[in-house]
């Protein structure tokens, strides 16, 4: 038997206290009142003739800019490696916690501690690779009867002999089947997906999502008139969810061809401006006007408009971004794309389309997180992914993604 891999896989629980506020809807102003399934942080590290790449995924919203760096800066002094060779994500869950500055440093400590334990686990094993489909599952929230959708379910394995040592699983849909009326702590389906790939393969898992902007489960109550609304989620749809994801993965896994492994990676920056369509003085007049209104009460208008003001502060005296691309190759046929932010799914589905890779898996939240890239039509499409300051990059960011990505995977083939 040829062994030409070598992975070692670790995780850690990240789960915080309960109390903390959670992330993801603006009308959830409660704190968390029970854990419901621990948070992790599950990581992979890959080894191949002289070539070396870690990936570690939380049970997260979104990983910070700040997150990344200190992630990265801990454990590249750990391990003596390059920091192009660390990729941490977050699977965006909406039952995470929101993370002030204290509790992302303990996180990245978590993080990069994981990652050391999991290049420590190196053991050696055979490449297997598939795509399955579970569509039925998800629902475009933007357009919900005709929106696109990505449906592939990408499964890498790592074997040895008839034993799965590890899965990679990639999905593109929101991890919001709980709604902002759940205070419960939770990975939501990208945990359950996990626990069932475990139980039924006796290896490990580790999911990364996809570009899922405008993707929502289709869980059996959902309203497709009320799409958005979440409130209708249970955790029995969690594992629902969960189950249904992991029983295809595995079908997957057991279907997938051996391939020889090739591990390669390259990185590149992506320099996009910052969208800015008012000032910061217009913007506190508009929060002075909402405060005399008769929607002063309206927790959500509220949000919007403090988080304008916020983003043009911190943004104040900063034109452009860099984002972050980083596209790690498996082995001639299959590649992993790991692209910062929150992106609509088109984004994702034009990459895979033109990829030179039979399966070519592509990540978002990835290495940094700064709101919602949509694709050039959604601005004049409006809503809530394309609408300051959810959104504060300008037009074609999500194109440029597109087309760096292809050049990456081009030069790398």
């Amino acid at each position: 038997m040829v062994f030409l891999l070598k992975v070692g896989y670790a995780s850690s629980i990240v789960t915080p206290p309960v109390g903390v506020h959670l992330s993801g809807y603006a009308s959830r102003v409660q704190p968390s009142e029970n854990v419901h399934d621990n948070l992790m942080c599950r990581a992979l590290y890959f080894e191949d003739d002289g070539e070396v790449f870690a990936i570690a995924v939380l049970d997260l919203i979104g990983v910070s800019f700040e997150l990344l760096n200190d992630f990265q800066n801990l454990t590249s002094k750990m391990l003596n490696i390059d920091k192009s060779r660390l990729t941490i994500a977050a699977t965006h869950t909406h039952a995470g916690p929101e993370l002030n500055q204290e509790l992302s440093r303990y996180i990245a400590r978590v993080a990069a501690g994981t990652v050391y334990m999991a290049s420590r686990r190196l053991e050696e094993v055979q490449l297997y690779s598939g795509v399955g489909s579970a569509g039925a599952i998800i629902v475009n929230r933007r357009n919900p009867s005709s929106g696109l959708l990505d449906p592939r379910v990408h499964v890498v394995s790592f074997k040895y002999g008839s034993a799965y040592k590890a899965l990679l699983v990639n999905f593109t849909c929101h991890a919001v089947v709980m709604g902002h009326n759940n205070l419960q702590i939770s990975a939501d389906y990208p945990g359950a997906l996990n626990r069932y790939v475990e139980i039924l393969t006796g290896g490990s898992s580790l999911f990364v999502n996809g570009t899922c902007g405008d993707v929502n489960p289709l869980t059996p109550k959902t309203d497709l008139t009320r799409v958005y609304d979440r409130s209708i989620g249970t955790f029995e749809d969690v594992e629902w969810m969960g189950r249904i994801l992991a029983c295809e993965s595995v079908k997957t896994a057991e279907l997938s061809a051996f391939e020889t492994p090739n591990l390669r990676a390259k990185n590149s920056i992506v320099k996009v401006k910052i969208w800015k369509p008012l000032t910061v003085g217009e913007a506190r007049q508009e929060l002075e006007a909402l405060e005399k209104s008769k929607e002063s009460s309206d927790a959500y208008r509220r949000y919007i408009v403090e988080a304008k003001i916020r983003v043009l502060e911190k943004f104040k005296d900063v034109e452009y971004l860099d984002l972050p691309i980083t596209v790690l190759t498996l082995s001639d046929s299959t590649a992993l794309v790991m692209l910062p932010s929150e992106i609509l799914v088109e984004v994702g589905l034009k990459i895979k389309e033109s990829s030179p890779f039979k399966n070519t898996l592509v990540a978002g939240y990835c290495n940094g997180y700064l709101g919602y890239i949509p694709v050039e039509k959604a601005y004049d499409e409006g809503g809530y992914e394309a609408t300051f300051p959810t959104c504060i990059v300008e037009r074609g960011t999500g194109e440029k993604l597109i087309e760096e990505s292809l050049r990456l995977l081009s030069r790398i083939r």
